[in-house]
Order: C-alpha cells, then structure tokens, then sequence
C-alpha cells in the first residue's frame, strides 16, 4: 500500500482559481488540469494534486476545488467527503463490477445527488510509528471511499451505506426507504475458531484431528 499519496487514474478536471491564488475574487474562474494523484493525511479531508495545462503541478487540493465543468458550487466539502482519511496507508482500486455505473449518492443534508462512480480508496492500518492508533481495520468503523462523478459537476468521496447503486441487470429489486442492515461489527479467524491440529508429518495432503 502507498504511505501518504498514491497516483489516481488521470482525470481531467477543472480547478477552481480562488484555491490557485488564496483570493475569493477569482471565484467562478477555472483553470484546466488532470489531477494525477491523492494523498490521505488523517484528520483531513482526500488531497489532490493536479497537473495545469500551463505546467504547473498544484498540490494539497481539496475535494470541493474540482470539478467536472464549469457551474455554481453546490455542497460545502464536508458534504461531498463525509469522513476524513482514515490512515495515510491506503490503496486506490477500480471495482470492475463497478466501473461506470450510476450510482446515487445520499449526501450529509438528506438530499440525493446523482452521478457515476470512477474509483475506491481502501484504507488500512499504519505502523509507521510502531503501533497502528487508526480505526481503519476496525469491523465497525472502517469506511470505504467511492469516488464518484457527480452530474452537477461535483466529485464526491462516500462510504458504502450512503449510496444506492443502479446495474440493469442484476439490481432488480426496489431500493428500500431505509434499509434494516446493521454494521458488521464481528471478526472471523479461522485458526482461533475451533481447537484442532494438523498430524505431526511432513505430508503434502495432512490430515487434521480435533484437540
């Protein structure tokens, strides 16, 4: 897993230019570029850097910077990422299954936006300071982080419970209004499960026995 950024697969995006030049009277102005990588920092929302057509590489660009064409910004950035980093150790994967399909989004306000997932952040645990202090493999709190497209021209980072995805051929059945699911809150290990030992040989194909 990468350690603090790892490279995205390129999207070409537009960069809002009051987060280029600390300066609110820029705002509604937009610059082109390809953001080419994220960094996760805990305690901090998903960090971008992209590459500007007049080859400048800006970094530590915030969700709510991007976006897919020019519009009037809509949803404050703590609506469009949720939660914060949960580990800088993380990967970036594209879900096959997944790969461009709708997806609607149920945001922080209660209302539902619409849009078309590109990639996953998984995060996972640091021991980079010797013991892992993030929740990020915890049953309960870990958090998957969708990228999604949204068709306002936003780009959204949501968790699993917040989305409601629309595959023609296998989801067929009718979205409930407030699904009874509860969080996985269990761990499996299958060697402290049950007391048992394998025979004491060098045999390929061993045998085991109960204790």
């Amino acid at each position: 897993m990468p350690l603090h950024e790892s490279s995205i697969p390129p999207l070409k995006c537009l960069v809002r230019r009051e987060f280029l030049t600390n300066n609110d009277e820029h705002a509604g102005q937009y610059e082109k570029g390809v953001a080419v990588s994220v960094r996760s920092i805990p305690g901090s929302c998903v960090l971008f850097q992209v590459l500007l057509e007049n080859g400048a590489l800006r970094d530590k660009l915030p969700i709510h910077s991007l976006h897919d064409y020019e519009h009037e910004h809509v949803h404050a950035f703590h609506h469009l990422q949720l939660w914060n980093s949960f580990s800088a150790n993380f990967s970036i994967v594209e879900i096959n299954f997944l790969s461009g399909l709708r997806v609607s989004v149920h945001l922080k306000d209660g209302t539902w936006a619409e849009g078309i997932y590109l990639w996953t952040m998984q995060w996972g645990p640091d021991y980079t300071h010797g013991a892992d202090i993030t929740l990020a493999i915890h049953p309960e709190e870990h958090k998957s982080g969708h990228f999604i497209c949204l068709d306002n021209g936003e780009f959204a980072i949501q968790p699993n419970n917040r989305l409601r995805w629309h595959e023609p051929s296998h989801v067929t059945k009718p979205f409930p209004e407030r699904p009874d699911y509860k969080v996985n809150v269990d761990e499996w290990n299958c060697e402290a499960h049950a007391k048992w030992t394998t025979e004491d040989s060098s045999a390929w194909h061993y045998d085991t026995s109960e204790e």
